[in-house]
């Protein structure tokens, strides 16, 4: 039995990992809340995989995290693989309909125009891809994982825009979204975890990067419409006219890659969490 060891298992991903029933893999997850967090962590456990998945508001605090990883794998074998979990923040936004690339330019000015909290999430990601690239440098096997939009059983306790839907879904309550002219690749967790796993194996010192998601371009606007007849629900959109709002990824590298068929349908998906 192969083991893989989450950093951050406490968020979606890693609790979408640990959820998925595999035979022939064990996961183990150090969140940085509780008890047993990475910086209290003096040896590394003997692993074939890591995920590090940190994420943090104080891009010092962030480094400190990474920079205890990197010790404790400086003292470890290289065969282990690595994995760290970025973001198509890093892209920054899109007011195009315009795919994704893992090989164009990321434009540190560009993601510096994204507000608050998204823009400091993004910039962390970036400096956390260049030090993972060090990584690779020194020989371990790498990659880079560039996530989109997932949904599943642990996504609704955040404030993502498919969230948000969900729970006035749930909670019969009415949800006003502010820009009709949204567009999202949505993806189920248990295609998320599996494409991880793949993509993992795939880690090497030349440090791959991914697009994740499931390149399937949603409307907005057409999927409240179907929920709203499907469910009678109350969502609406707001009068205002707003750019658009494009967060696609090409995924024609992961498909090649990890020879990637079909994904769980979103309207199967969502009738599978609400039921």
């Amino acid at each position: 039995m192969k083991k893989i060891i989450i950093f951050g298992g406490s968020g979606f991903v890693g609790k979408s990992l640990k959820k998925k029933k595999n035979n022939k893999i064990k996961i183990v997850s150090y969140s940085r809340s509780e008890n047993k967090n990475i910086i209290k962590i003096k040896k590394l456990p003997k692993t074939e995989f890591i995920i590090y998945c940190i994420n943090n508001k104080n891009i010092k605090k962030s480094l400190r995290y990474y920079n205890h990883l990197k010790k404790l794998l400086e003292k470890s074998t290289k065969n282990i693989k690595i994995m760290f979990f970025s973001s198509g923040a890093v892209y920054g936004p899109i007011f195009k309909k315009k795919r994704l690339r893992e090989n164009q330019k990321i434009n540190l000015s560009k993601v510096k125009s994204f507000n608050g909290y998204k823009k400091n999430y993004a910039i962390e990601k970036i400096i956390l891809e260049k030090k993972f690239k060090e990584i690779a440098n020194l020989g371990f096997k790498v990659s880079i994982v560039r996530g989109f939009t997932f949904y599943g059983k642990y996504i609704l306790k955040y404030n993502y825009l498919i969230s948000q839907i969900l729970r006035a879904i749930q909670e019969k309550k009415k949800l006003k979204i502010k820009n009709k002219y949204t567009y999202r690749s949505f993806m189920h967790a248990d295609d998320m975890c599996e494409s991880l796993i793949k993509i993992l194996e795939k880690s090497s010192t030349k440090c791959p990067i991914y697009n994740l998601g499931s390149g399937y371009e949603t409307d907005i606007v057409k999927l409240v419409k179907f929920l709203n007849k499907k469910y009678g629900s109350n969502i609406m959109f707001d009068n205002k006219i707003n750019p658009i709002d494009y967060y696609i990824p090409s995924t024609f590298k992961m498909s090649k890659v990890l020879n990637t068929k079909k994904f769980i349908n979103l309207n199967r998906g969502i009738e599978l969490l609400l039921r």
